[in-house]
């Protein structure tokens, strides 16, 4: 066999794979979406009132759905990176504005566990794919709380660094283990102890890497065990712009 062929053999084979999966995860997602918004439905009771047996089958389910529609947005949008398909499109926004939404959409996630949320941002503008900056504020933020004990403080800070704008999200949680730092954006990698406190897709800090590098930045951990971790990533802005009045 001709060694070109049987390149040429595994790069269509595993191109049949990566559609396969795309397939199947785009059609298991569009099944989960319709559970989990008839369930949110009946959940309202406006089809009629449930006793609390079936109240609490029906958050089991929306709960498990709900999961299981995020792991397979973390597969879709982990694939599209690989084949060099995520797309961004950036525009000017404020950056306090980004910051707020993202703390708006973890909130409910941080009152469960009365955790606080601070946040010191400067009046500057920013370069990005809104949407895509706040999935990655949103999963370091959730990580952040997942991984704290509760009543305990989470800082995000955004400034700018003369460049672009740093975004930092410091938590007083477990911390993480010096030999796991250089795996954390590893796909499908966990530490030990995330693995035993939180199940997923094992991709979500490996999506966030793709969507920083595909706006030129870099994003990096620090953290020691006990003491908490600081996530960092940068988002270089052709310009930053003050809004100071």
């Amino acid at each position: 066999m001709e060694p070109s062929r049987s390149v040429e053999s595994k790069r269509d084979d595993y191109s049949l794979r990566e559609e396969f999966i795309a397939v199947m995860a785009h059609e298991m997602k569009n099944t989960l979406s319709s559970i989990v918004s008839f369930s949110e439905i009946l959940l309202t009771q406006k089809l009629g009132k449930l006793n609390d047996r079936q109240k609490v089958r029906l958050e089991h389910i929306l709960e498990g759905g709900s999961r299981l529609n995020s792991m397979i947005i973390d597969v879709l949008d982990f694939q599209k990176i690989g084949l060099g398909q995520l797309r961004i499109e950036k525009r000017k926004y404020e950056l306090e504005e980004v910051c707020q939404e993202a703390i708006l959409d973890i909130s409910s996630l941080a009152d469960s566990k009365n955790i606080t949320v601070n946040a010191h941002v400067d009046q500057v503008e920013i370069y990005c794919d809104y949407f895509r900056i706040l999935q990655v504020l949103n999963n370091i933020l959730n990580n952040g709380i997942k991984f704290s004990d509760t009543g305990s403080t989470i800082t995000l800070n955004a400034f700018s660094d003369g460049n672009g704008v740093l975004f930092e999200v410091v938590d007083e949680g477990v911390g993480i283990e010096e030999s796991d730092l250089n795996k954390v954006f590893q796909k499908f990698k966990q530490s030990g102890i995330s693995k035993s406190l939180e199940k997923g897709s094992g991709l979500g800090l490996a999506i966030c890497k793709g969507i920083v590098e595909l706006h030129g930045g870099k994003i990096w951990i620090e953290s020691n065990m006990g003491r908490g971790t600081k996530v960092s990533f940068t988002v270089p802005g052709r310009k930053i712009f003050s809004t100071k009045k």
